[in-house]
């Protein structure tokens, strides 16, 4: 799990270096030889895809997602592994549903053959790394979860939230 969470962060890593190359070449020809790249403008725009859905499950891992402790930092530690547990599990099921939704939309567009309007490459694709990315992230929310509930399953002293993980 660790290892595809990596992978995946780390496309999305080089499709990010790709979009900035994609865009640096489309600004200079449209600059210096006014001969702009349309195809530049649908290729960034798969690979922002990558970048979003793929570094979703390794930013989790990394525990590089916003939290708001306002109010959570001041609760006794039990407290907060019980609210901690909750969210992940709440999280996880609004993720099925949008995993559903997606996966949907990304059978029809293979179904009816629908296709870019510049590059013409199959449009089930892209919208395929949606629920991709999302599945890696709820598998990653699942196994965190699996550790909350088992610290809290331990004795009471033990009990927080968990961390995010150490070897990310």
């Amino acid at each position: 799990m660790a290892g595809v969470a990596r992978v995946a962060g780390l496309l999305a890593g080089f499709a990010t270096l790709a979009i900035v190359l994609l865009i640096t070449y489309d600004v200079a020809m449209r600059y210096f030889f006014n001969e702009p790249q349309i195809f530049v403008d649908e290729v960034a725009s798969f690979l922002e895809v990558l970048v979003v859905f793929g570094g979703a499950a390794y930013t989790f891992r990394a525990g590089g997602h916003v939290r708001v402790d306002l109010l959570t930092g001041r609760l006794p530690a039990g407290v907060r592994a019980w609210m901690r547990a909750l969210t992940l599990a709440l999280g996880l099921v609004f993720l099925s549903i949008v995993i559903w939704v997606t996966t949907q939309s990304a059978v029809t567009a293979w179904r009816y053959g629908r296709v870019s309007t510049v590059m013409l490459y199959p449009l089930w694709m892209p919208m395929g790394i949606i629920p991709a990315g999302l599945a890696l992230l709820a598998l990653t929310m699942l196994v965190s979860l699996g550790r909350q509930v088992k610290l809290l399953a331990g004795p009471r002293a033990g009990r927080d939230e968990v961390g995010a993980d150490e070897h990310a």
